[in-house]
Formats: structure tokens, C-alpha cells, sequence
């Protein structure tokens, strides 16, 4: 969520997302200004996905106090003849609960989420989900960085060796989708669309979700009159930064550029000389490829 253009724009300038879903998830995000995950969850973020206690117990309900008795948001009521045996109790609560439409198991719990912002589904990879934010945020960025060179310096593929490697002297099985550059541009733009994607429905109350969507290119979330202002603040085209990028290099760059620094094994008085000389940022950008 705090790589999203929209709710960045709309905290800095006061305006609303037009779309319900949109503005109830940037209502409910909380302040996404705060530079600390830890201390956003801790304030917000537990109280919207996290889940309350579960699984709920069933109980009895005393009907001469029915009126005083607060249901579970979802539930239904059953009476049990206590004349019937076991088996047949058993038997008849399973018909209900078929005819009901509940077939919960331990795999399908998110269908019956109560959290404010549901997760899409409980079957994902931490370490996917976390290539593809450093993806997204490095493209923020650095917009002018073939994706294939970001996959070399996260290492989101240490096996295929792509540094130092020029695109115009293999380019006939790039350009045939063969060879290393290309594997890596598949991998790391099969990475990018995801993370879109997953921002996109993110937006919407509805992570991790990479269901496409052809909207996302032309969508404009604060309506047609606005929408060339926020166009030009949160600009990701161009190698001049635009308000939105100013805003993300100042809270984030450092980190990518450790993150790099940590994939890509450099450590020690090394990192200072990089840093200070600034051929860290050129090997981020891809200017170079030796920072050694």
C-alpha cells in the first residue's frame, strides 16, 4: 500500500478516490506515511487483516435469554431434539450445513474471513511476494533500468549469469527469447506485472491478489479533472523524478541499495567507499557492473 501513487496522492492532496473499494481500503489503511512497517502494523495494519479469535466455539443458546444474546456475525441456529440419538444429531446437523453451503475446511478458511481487508488467499510464497516488491520499488526508481539487469543486481536468478553481458552482441537469441538476458527479462517482467497486479487489487482491500486486469492502464482514480495532475505527480516514465518518486527515493532508495549490497554479498569498509564515491547508485542504475 505504500507503493501505491493513489494513496500517496490522496493523503498529500485531500482528494478521495472515486471508487467505494478504493476509498474504503485508503480509509482503512491508516497513515501510510509512517516510514516503520513494524510501527504501522502495530497502530493499523493488525487491526484490518488480522482475524479474530478462531475457530469460534459453538454454543448454547438460552432461549429465555434470547434477546440478550449477540449472534456471530455468521452463524445460524439449530435446534436439537434432545429425544434423537448421536448418529442421528450428526447426521441432520451435516444436512443442514450442505444445504447451508458450508464445506470449510482448514484450506478454504479465507471464505470465511471476518478481517476488515480479506487476504485472496491463504496459498502464497513469502519470498515470491518479497521479490516482487523490491521489483517494483527498484522500477519506481530507477524507471530506465532494463528489467533484466534489476534481476541481475537483487539476484532474483543467481544461476543465470547475466553481468557484464551486452544485449547487442547476442542479440539474435534475445531477440529469439533465448539466452540468459532473456530467461532473466521473462523472470523479472513476470515479476513487475505481478507486482502491479497485486498493488492494483491491494488498492481495492484484496491481497495477494494477480488477477489481471486491463483497467490498470487507463484507470483514473480521482475522476477525469483531476486526473492530469495526478498523472504528472506520480510520473514514473521519465529519468526525472517526479513528486511521487522524490517522495519514494527519500524513504526508500537507501534500503534498496542495501538490499543490493546484501544480495549481492558486499559488506564492510566497502560499502562506505561505494556509497561515498556513488558507484553504488551507478551499479544500481546499470551504468556499471563492477562495483568490486
Amino acid at each position: 500500500m505504500r507503493l501505491s501513487p493513489i494513496f500517496w496522492y490522496a493523503a498529500k492532496t485531500g482528494h478521495q478516490p472515486i471508487k467505494d473499494s478504493m476509498a474504503k481500503t485508503y480509509q482503512s489503511a491508516g497513515n501510510l506515511k509512517l516510514i516503520s512497517f513494524t510501527g504501522w502494523w502495530d497502530q493499523f495494519g493488525k487491526y484490518i487483516f488480522e482475524e479474530p479469535q478462531r475457530p469460534r466455539p459453538a454454543r448454547k443458546v438460552d432461549i429465555e435469554q434470547l434477546h440478550q444474546h449477540k449472534l456471530y456475525k455468521k452463524s445460524i441456529l439449530v435446534e436439537i431434539p434432545l429425544t434423537a440419538t448421536n448418529k442421528k444429531i450428526h447426521s441432520d446437523i451435516k444436512k443442514i450445513l450442505k444445504a447451508e453451503g458450508h464445506n470449510l475446511t482448514a484450506l478454504s478458511v479465507v471464505q470465511a474471513s471476518e478481517s476488515m481487508l480479506k487476504l485472496h488467499s491463504k496459498k502464497y510464497h513469502s519470498a515470491a511476494i518479497e521479490n516482487e516488491y523490491w521489483v517494483l520499488l527498484y522500477r519506481i526508481l530507477y524507471p530506465k533500468t532494463p528489467l533484466w539487469k534489476i534481476g541481475d543486481r537483487l539476484q532474483i536468478n543467481p544461476t543465470n549469469r547475466v553481468r557484464g553481458l551486452n544485449p547487442r552482441e547476442v542479440s539474435d537469441e534475445y531477440y529469439r527469447g533465448r539466452g540468459p538476458i532473456a530467461k532473466m527479462q521473462s523472470v523479472v517482467g513476470r515479476c513487475y506485472y505481478k507486482a502491479r497486479f497485486a498493488r492494483y487489487h491491494a488498492e481495492h482491500g484484496s491481497f495477494p491478489n494477480y488477477t489481471k486486469v486491463d483497467e490498470e492502464l487507463d484507470f483514473k482514480p480521482f475522476g477525469a479533472e483531476i486526473h492530469p495532475d495526478f498523472l504528472a505527480a506520480t510520473d514514473e516514465s521519465t529519468t526525472k523524478d517526479s513528486a511521487w518518486q522524490k517522495h519514494i527515493r527519500r524513504l526508500y532508495e537507501e534500503k534498496l541499495h542495501d538490499q543490493i549490497l546484501h544480495k549481492n554479498n558486499i559488506s564492510g569498509l566497502l560499502v562506505t567507499e561505494l556509497k561515498a564515491s556513488g558507484r553504488l547508485k551507478q551499479f544500481t542504475s546499470g551504468e556499471i557492473d563492477s562495483i568490486n
